[in-house]
């Protein structure tokens, strides 16, 4: 089980940008490391690549767990490059400290090229930014050019993360589940309900995913306790036009 006690408040509503915990001492940095161990045994001597994170509800831990199961394959020796795929709202960049210029929209559009998508970071972790806007993201994950971007980076890295939207506030699963070689659900104690994560879980086997498990991870109670996952989600969407155009 995974503690959630590394974050950063950013808000007076408390929304929290996760951090890199990863240092190999640390109990949180065990639990990865074992994460990552299962990660690369799961990989099949490199023939399943792609890994496809996602939850059933928003605060629930996800791009916390992606973030530092990167960290750890990284620090393993793999060459790893995490994709921001949560087009509503992006914290990949945040995570790892890059700016949101030059992401996946612009590559999409034309705007830049492919090797300026790729961003270098201090953690030995390549990522793939959104970058600006898009009033409909299915358009790009349903594209042709989207799907050899995808190809392109399996072709060139070791291990492939993409940090996905919850399942029960958007379908964009459905675009992602072809690209991807597994799946792993992220649920939080006192977030998830068991209903939730069930329907999260229907939902996603009529896509055809390799399924491989679940990570749990850890909220103190406190001030939100049970309540808090709805309290997160019904901000999923209010707000989203400032935090696309954040850099």
């Amino acid at each position: 089980m995974l503690k959630r006690r590394f974050f950063k408040k950013n808000s007076e509503y408390n929304t929290e940008i996760p951090k890199i915990v990863v240092n190999g001492t640390s109990g949180d940095g065990v639990n990865y490391n074992r994460l990552k161990d299962n990660v690369i045994f799961s990989s099949d001597n490199g023939k399943n690549k792609i890994f496809q994170f996602e939850s059933a509800v928003s605060g629930e831990g996800k791009s916390t767990v992606v973030a530092n199961t990167a960290v750890a394959l990284a620090r393993s020796g793999k060459k790893v490059v995490v994709v921001d795929l949560d087009f509503r709202r992006p914290k990949v960049h945040k995570i790892f400290g890059v700016n949101n210029l030059n992401g996946i929209t612009e590559f999409m559009l034309g705007e830049c090229e492919e090797k300026e998508v790729i961003k270098t970071t201090e953690y030995g972790v390549d990522v793939v930014n959104r970058g600006k806007l898009t009033n409909n993201a299915s358009i790009i994950f349903t594209s042709d050019k989207f799907k050899e971007f995808i190809y392109s980076l399996r072709e060139k890295y070791d291990m492939v993360l993409f940090d996905c939207p919850p399942v029960l506030l958007v379908s964009d699963y459905i675009h992602f589940s072809p690209l991807s070689d597994n799946v792993i659900f992220v649920a939080c104690v006192g977030v998830t309900r068991r209903s939730q994560l069930r329907d999260a879980y229907e939902l996603m086997v009529k896509s055809n995913p390799r399924i491989l498990g679940t990570v749990i991870t850890y909220r103190n109670s406190g001030k939100f306790g049970s309540r808090y996952g709805g309290y997160y989600n019904s901000r999923y969407y209010r707000g989203v036009k400032s935090n696309y155009l954040e850099d």
